[in-house]
């Protein structure tokens, strides 16, 4: 893991260009102005507001630095999942790998503080790295990543538990390594050996949507990502996501986007010149 703040070389932190990482990333900001595009989304970066970021998905950084303050916050779910031998951990942390809510955050001055005091101290245990400090920097890391998961979880009124049963995590696991080809619910339900209802039941208790939104919604994304940053025909993509035609592609992004996957294309290209 890694922590930086912004205001000591803010440059290196921020790209006009898409970008991905194969590491899980948190941009916090204190003070700052701009914009970043996530998951499909133009998001404004608002005073204490926090960006959620997982491995491999998009974003583009549109930030003003004169002035920045901040922390950029970067780990590998080995150093935490290895640890307390939970492999599944990030998982289940409401704001990464989440395509139902925006993956941002906006605290409240006295719950900022609180983290950034955390985030304060993992900086100095760096600058002051000791035999011990692996122990130190993991407690810390932990304690500020569940206090986020609580507080997103309470913006978005969806459940903070993390430690219900593992099938509702092993389920989002099953759902990012398999999006591309996998689309049904049974085709899940299979996987983690569950019936329908049981699946169900445990997705609608933890993220208040079912199980067939959960996907649906997390293939639009894909769908969306395919559109923005390459140059995939509309045949090529259907192909890549494993629909049986372009036709049934279209149908799916118009029926839950209302436009078809042409327009949207368009639109996005318009917008970002």
């Amino acid at each position: 893991m890694d922590l930086h703040k912004f205001e000591g070389n803010p440059n290196v932190f921020f790209d006009p260009e898409p970008q991905t990482t194969d590491f899980f990333e948190i941009l916090i900001f204190e003070k700052a102005k701009g914009r970043i595009e996530l998951n499909g989304q133009l998001l404004d970066i608002k005073e204490h507001s926090f960006f959620f970021i997982s491995p491999f998905q998009k974003k583009r950084c549109m930030v003003d630095l004169s002035g920045i303050k901040g922390f950029h916050l970067v780990f590998q779910n080995d150093f935490l999942s290895d640890f307390f031998d939970d492999k599944l951990f990030t998982y289940r942390l409401q704001y990464f790998y989440n395509s139902q809510h925006p993956q941002y955050l906006r605290l409240q001055n006295e719950d900022y503080n609180m983290v950034r005091l955390a985030l304060n101290e993992i900086i100095a245990e760096i600058n002051n790295y000791r035999n011990d400090s692996p122990h130190i920097l993991r407690s810390l890391l932990y304690f500020s990543l569940s206090k986020l998961n609580r507080l997103y979880s309470k913006c978005y009124d969806i459940s903070p538990n993390t430690q219900s049963n593992s099938i509702i995590y092993k389920f989002k696991e099953l759902l990012e390594l398999n999006i591309r080809s996998l689309h049904s619910v049974k085709d899940y339900c299979d996987a983690l050996r569950v019936t329908r209802h049981q699946l169900n039941a445990m997705v609608k208790e933890h993220t208040r949507h079912t199980t067939k939104e959960i996907i649906n919604n997390r293939l639009l994304l894909e769908i969306k990502t395919e559109l923005r940053y390459s140059n995939k025909t509309i045949s090529e993509i259907a192909d890549a996501l494993n629909f049986s035609e372009p036709n049934n592609l279209t149908r799916f992004f118009l029926k839950m986007e209302g436009v078809n996957p042409t327009k949207y294309r368009e639109n996005y290209q318009n917008d970002s010149n």
